[in-house]
This record gives C-alpha cells, structure tokens and sequence, in this order.
C-alpha cells in the first residue's frame, strides 16, 4: 500500500492534490492518504450551492466554499476534522463493496474504546450519531472513496454554515440528508489530540499491508498547483456547476420589502428576474430587470453592470452593494 499525509491545510489544495493522485499516478496497488483543511463547506458535485449553504454565513466567517468530483451531501471541514481517501484499481463495470473502507476505521475506534458501526448509507455512526459522511467515484478501471471524520470539530459552525435558508429554492441538483452529529473525541475516556489520533489511523492501516509512502517531486506539485488554480479555487467551478434554479427571496428594508424571482441556469447566468414589493424609485423596475437578465449571478460581475446605473433611481435608499448583497446571499 502506498500513504500520503498532506502537510497543507488549504482545502483547494487538498482537493487538486487527490485528483491528481487519482488521475494521474499509476498505482499498482492500493493508496491511502490522510488530510485536514482549514474551515470550508465541501459540496457534492451535482449539488447546488445556493441551495445547501448558508452563504451569508460562510462570507462573515471566512470559510471557503469548494466542490468535489464525487456525488453526495454537503459537509464542514474545519482543523478538528480529519479528512481520508482510499484510492485502488478496479476493474470497469465490476461493482465494489465500499463499505470495505470502513473497516479499518471502525478497527482503529475499537482500540480507543469506541463502539462504532457503518449505517446503510456508509455513513460511519457512534450510538446511531453521525461522526464520518464519504462519497465515491469510479472512473478509468480506478475506485476513489473518501470522507470525513469529525474528531473535535465546532459543531455549532458546522449546523450554522449547512443550515438552509427561508427563500425558497426550487433545483434538479441533489439535496443533503441532515443527520444527528457527534465528535469522536466526546466518547474517549482518555482524549487524544487529533494528531495523536491521525498518527494512530495511519499506523493501523500501513502496518497490516506492506506500505511505503508516495513520493511526489516538483513537476507533481507544479501540476496540481495549476490545478488548484484553474479548477478548485474558481468561482465557475464552486459556484457556476450548480445545476439550473429558481429562488424566491423576500427582504425588509429601510425602502421597504423586496422580493425577488429569479431563474438561474448552469454557470450562474440569470435567465429571469422580478423585482417587487413595497419600494419607491424614479425610474421604471423593468429596465434594471433587463439589466440583468443574462448576467452572471457572481458579486463582483454584478457590481460590474451596476455600476452604469444608479440603482438608487430604481430603488430609493438602496445602494449597488446593499442590492448586490440581497441577490447573492
């Protein structure tokens, strides 16, 4: 078995680096690598962003917003979490028992005491809580299955960044099932620190398999730096991927109630907007809906067309970032 401990807690870092493995490396045997990320909100690949995230949140706190290649629900990641992947070849069209990565896992909490089991979701539970979500992928006669395992994560962070809002999103993307959480740490009688407890994850894997680690060189690092770059830190790729939507938002304001309608589709382009409610201005509401029909739902690109008109004329006592604000977040 090759290993891996990535050293960087950048969560489009991480994420670049185990495409890369698993894209790139040619394994002729099974890989494992353990990896932490500062806070982020991780999404499916066919989520929706809008919709799984409590962006206003997220934006005050700093936390970054990231999409995976694999399937799945939206999770949290912050230094008290431990992130995993298993990476092994795999035969096209041959069906894997994913649960398999499982059991070295729950082997390891059995040595700390801990009693754990794996639901029929693959989810990984203590006493019926959820401490570990994992995705999974094939692709190219290659198996990814990853997760996350919350050892002393802010569980209040993680509730506020993933609880949804009150506007009403109708998307085809997939929706995550909320469960009842716990951290790992809350059952050790004798707590360990996290590294402690990665150094313990790591030596019952490697030890029963003959493991060497991976050794990457400058040319990797370079290519999975582009990667980060172009894929994993872009707007067009977190945000723009999410599947078409309509949003009815409604907010009070010191002009009075708004509430918008909007259809967006893939790659964030507004196909429809309606402005209502309570507010007064001088110039005709239509004419800043056609303003932005078409535009990209992002907040700098739409800071960008406000800013040849005066939203004030439209909206009386509203400013570009105030309005920008309200369709964004």
């Amino acid at each position: 078995m090759l290993f891996y401990y990535s050293e960087s807690t950048d969560p489009y870092y991480n994420l670049a680096l185990e495409e890369y493995i698993f894209s790139n490396i040619e394994l002729e045997e099974s890989f494992f690598m353990l990896w932490r990320n500062d806070n982020a909100v991780v999404i499916g690949r066919n989520q929706n962003a809008i919709r799984e995230i409590n962006l206003d949140f997220v934006r005050k706190m700093n936390t970054k917003v990231i999409r995976r290649n694999t399937g799945g629900g939206a999770v949290y990641h912050d230094l008290g979490n431990l992130n995993y992947s298993f990476i092994q070849n795999c035969e096209n069209g041959r069906k894997i028992d994913f649960s398999q990565f499982a059991v070295p896992i729950i082997e390891t909490l059995d040595q700390l005491g801990i009693k754990a089991e794996c639901n029929n979701r693959n989810d990984l539970v203590i006493d019926g809580r959820k401490f570990s979500g994992t995705a999974q992928m094939m692709k190219n006669g290659k198996a990814l299955h990853h997760g996350t395992l919350l050892y002393n994560s802010n569980l209040d962070f993680l509730r506020q960044s993933l609880s949804e809002k009150a506007d009403k999103i109708e998307s085809k993307g997939v929706k995550s099932v909320r469960s009842h959480i716990t951290n790992i740490v809350e059952h050790m009688s004798n707590p360990i620190s996290i590294k402690q407890f990665s150094n313990c994850l790591m030596a019952s894997i490697t030890k029963k398999n003959n493991s060497y680690p991976l050794s990457l060189n400058n040319k990797d690092f370079k290519v999975i730096q582009q990667l980060q770059e172009t894929k994993y830190s872009t707007w067009e790729w977190n945000y723009g991927k999410s599947p078409r939507y309509e949003m009815l938002k409604t907010r009070n304001f010191r002009c009075g109630e708004l509430t918008i309608a909007m259809n967006v589709l893939q790659q964030g382009i507004i196909d429809f907007i309606s402005i209502t409610g309570e507010f007064s201005g001088n110039q005709d509401i239509h004419q800043l809906e056609k303003l932005l029909k078409g535009k990209i739902l992002k907040e700098s690109k739409l800071l960008e067309v406000l800013s040849y008109c005066n939203v004030n004329d439209f909206i009386s006592g509203i400013t570009a970032e105030e309005f920008t604000n309200i369709l964004v977040f």
